[in-house]
């Protein structure tokens, strides 16, 4: 599996577990759930694998169609308030073992899903913990123990390599800011203007597109979760390089959770940690976004 994550997941009803050993999609363990289309209801199995698309159904689901989900063990309807933000269908809420939710798409075809965690020090960060940034359950724990013992005896620091994914969270509402394949936020030109910036999210790789026009060198306003709509910018803190402002996200990297961060002005080349990570972590070099 690599580097992929396979999520325990239950029910957010019954609490029961959802997992099937009898029926393994993308080599482990599925979740099983009921669906209903078009007046058809029968079993569905899903990857647990985040970011995997891979389902096994009971009859053909067409592509496009938005279905109605059920919990396998206690029947009750998987609902949510929550809408997609890329086709306005229902979103799916399943819970993960270790605390907090992920929530998938109700129509069959979009890619949307996300991680939503209440408690960045606890559900969040025993998330990260369980899965070691691999997927790989107990061995992967004991790995990163012993790395971490290791770091405490010789006072070496890890090295985030360039092209590491950072698994980018809001700090203020803890919800993922991954949108497909970009870091996602809402930010307000210098000219005051409104749009989606979209940043890589793998480390030093600094593709990005935006609704509105950033000119190279301005920095922008502010830099807004897309969910919480709260300013990430933080005070009084100012890039390394350029003294400009910088904003503030949380990221999973080297079994744990990091601060992180970027400077506001476009085509500035500074990342930072803060200070109690950087007596572990260092970043390679960076370039500019």
């Amino acid at each position: 599996m690599g580097s992929q994550i396979a999520l325990k997941i239950k029910c957010p009803s019954c609490r029961k577990s959802l997992m099937d050993s009898q029926h393994k999609l993308d080599g482990v363990s599925s979740v099983a759930v009921e669906v209903s289309v078009k007046g058809q209801r029968g079993w569905l199995r899903l990857s647990p694998v985040y970011g995997s698309y891979a389902i096994n159904s009971q009859f053909p689901i067409p592509m496009n169609v938005v279905a109605r989900f059920y919990c396998s063990k206690c029947a009750d309807e998987l609902t949510s308030t929550v809408v997609c933000s890329s086709c306005l269908a229902p979103m799916v809420p399943l819970m993960l073992e270790e605390g907090g939710r992920v929530f998938i798409c109700s129509r069959r075809g979009c890619p949307k899903h996300f991680l939503e965690f209440e408690d960045v020090d606890g559900a969040l960060a025993k998330f990260y913990e369980t899965y070691s940034l691999a997927g790989e359950g107990g061995a992967a724990r004991k790995k990163a123990r012993r790395e971490r013992d290791w770091e405490e005896e010789t006072d070496v620091k890890e090295v985030i390599a360039t092209g590491s994914f950072l698994q980018s969270y809001c700090p203020k509402c803890n919800h993922s800011l991954i949108d497909k394949s970009s870091i996602a936020f809402t930010a307000i030109g210098p000219d005051g203007s409104s749009g989606k910036l979209l940043l890589s999210p793998y480390l030093n790789v600094f593709t990005n597109r935006s609704t509105i026009e950033i000119p190279h060198g301005e920095e922008v306003k502010d830099l807004l979760c897309p969910h919480c709509s709260q300013s990430l910018m933080v005070n009084p803190k100012h890039c390394e390089r350029c003294g400009s402002r910088i904003a503030r996200i949380t990221v999973g990297a080297m079994h744990k959770l990091i601060t992180f961060y970027i400077c506001l002005r476009k085509g500035c080349t500074w990342h930072g940690l803060s200070d109690g990570d950087t007596k572990l972590i260092m970043l390679e070099d960076s370039a500019e976004w």
